[in-house]
């Protein structure tokens, strides 16, 4: 039955013609969604009085026997067929003939067929890979509550800024990926809309019932505009780019692990199951698999790019263009969620060195800022008297290579004199507790900040965040479940009659 949908030309296409206008490879996918659409549209059909109950019976028994062999490995989405819609229609029919199987189509078009086919599959992609950035949100929670005093160098410009603590540094990227989950969530009530039966792009003269439909597939509401249900693809487009945004976090993420791995760093070393060696040098230990998440969070902005491009010169209506966007957004699912499951798995069995990071801190010139505001606070200095005090301090310090642990009160007073014209008092207790990275992390009072206090409530916050994205995500998948298990018990209790 290949060829079936060619009545209006001459014959069926030749054979590189046929390869090239195809796109059974990439309808692997949806396969199974395609028969649980034609499941739930042939019922409501028969509903409707539109088809008869034989006629009914008789395509849900071959759409079945289908899904058995599907799953049992012993159909394959073959031969000379344009899509996967074409393939089961014609199974269908060889199986049970014209009669019946001619009529499963009634009041579809594959045009809206397919946009069904891609937001039921599209669903279930963001489903998982917002759990498994809840998986990863959680490992970072671990991770960061072993380390919430644990002192570490917070940086801008690349270059040494304030001291911090690596479990402040973990729960920046666990709030990062959160948004990144809310941003699925919001993305997925827009994708969970029914586009089936809105026809080629008009609608059809037949008295079907989208409502049905939708609630026989677990949809939330339609696509009301038939014109908008068939033909538009900003649903594609906002799932690939919340999925490249997230890749986006996960990429800085490893960035940083990647050079923090390094000999001159030494702060963290993966374990070694997610680590690669070289052919040639036997000392190396590679983070690949890290350089990997950053090189396909390239690959994924990449698909954005190109579903933006093939949508941007459409005109309004189903163009045959839309069918190269599915590779580019399973693609795109793909990476990402491939790309959580090895980050979480690298960060969980990751081996912090806390006393590198420890002689870091001790060894930087970060206490900078904290002494300055001791001045402001204690010495009631302006602001910028205190930064220029402070500012000429370290200078002279680079110039005559004085170590941070070696500055003293009289270095201050002195540095002081020249730079405002005046004395100033400072005891060694001043500048020793300004320097001591511990001190500095408990004296920081500002919400948000590296102070363990101010980590532990916000590590709370997270975690009741982390909470109800986990709730609306088992509520979403519930729903398809329930959805799907009611439309397979329809289609039991018609078969059993």
């Amino acid at each position: 039955m290949a060829g079936l949908y060619r009545s209006r030309v001459d014959g069926g296409n030749i054979d590189y013609v046929a390869r090239f206008s195809s796109s059974l490879a990439d309808d692997k996918r949806i396969f199974e969604e395609d028969i649980d659409g034609t499941e739930a549209h042939d019922i409501m059909l028969h509903e409707q009085g539109i088809i008869e109950r034989e006629d009914l019976v008789t395509i849900l028994g071959a759409l079945e026997k289908l899904r058995r062999e599907w799953e049992a490995g012993r159909t394959r989405l073959e031969g000379k067929y344009e899509d996967v819609h074409e393939f089961i229609e014609a199974c269908v029919i060889d199986l049970v003939g014209m009669e019946a199987g001619g009529k499963l189509h009634t009041g579809r078009s594959r045009n809206d067929q397919v946009a069904l086919d891609i937001r039921m599959r599209l669903r279930k992609d963001l489903n998982s890979a917002s759990n498994l950035i809840l998986e990863l949100v959680d490992t970072l929670f671990s991770k960061a509550e072993a380390h919430l005093r644990t002192p570490f160098i917070l940086y801008t410009h690349t270059q040494h800024a304030q001291i911090g603590t690596f479990g402040h540094y973990l729960l920046a990227y666990a709030e990062m990926l959160l948004r990144d989950a809310q941003r699925l969530q919001d993305c997925y009530d827009r994708v969970n809309l029914s586009p089936l039966g809105a026809g080629p792009v008009g609608g059809t003269s037949l008295g079907i019932n989208r409502d049905r439909t939708a609630m026989l597939l677990g949809f939330d509401g339609l696509v009301k505009n038939s014109l908008d249900a068939t033909s538009s693809r900003d649903f594609m487009l906002e799932a690939a780019a919340c999925l490249a945004t997230l890749m986006v976090s996960m990429s800085r993420l490893v960035e940083d692990l990647i050079l923090w791995s390094s000999s001159e760093f030494g702060f963290v070393e993966l374990s070694d199951e997610f680590a690669s060696v070289s052919s040639i040098m036997p000392q190396k230990k590679n983070p690949t698999v890290l350089e990997l998440i950053r090189g396909k969070t390239g690959r994924v902005i990449g698909n954005l790019t190109g579903l933006l491009t093939i949508l941007k010169g459409l005109s309004s209506g189903y163009s045959s263009d839309l069918q190269e966007t599915k590779p580019l957004l399973w693609d795109s699912c793909d990476q990402a969620s491939d790309s959580l499951k090895v980050l979480t798995g690298a960060i969980s069995s990751m081996r912090v060195d806390t006393e590198r990071l420890a002689l870091a801190a001790s060894a930087s010139y970060v206490f900078a800022t904290d002494l300055a505001e001791r001045l402001v606070a204690e010495k009631l200095l302006t602001f910028r008297e205190a930064h220029r005090v402070v500012g000429n301090l370290v200078r002279d310090m680079v110039s005559n290579d004085i170590k941070p642990k070696d500055v003293s009160s009289s270095m201050v007073e002195e540095t002081a004199e020249k730079a405002l014209k005046r004395k100033i008092h400072v005891k060694p207790a001043f500048v020793s507790e300004a320097k001591d990275p511990a001190r500095s992390i408990l004296n920081r009072k500002s919400l948000g900040s590296p102070n363990p206090a101010q980590c532990e409530q916000l590590l709370k916050d997270l975690k009741n965040e982390a909470t109800l994205c986990a709730t609306a995500v088992s509520t979403r998948r519930e729903k398809l479940q329930a959805s799907a298990s009611h439309l397979k018990g329809l289609v039991a209790t018609y078969l059993s009659c």
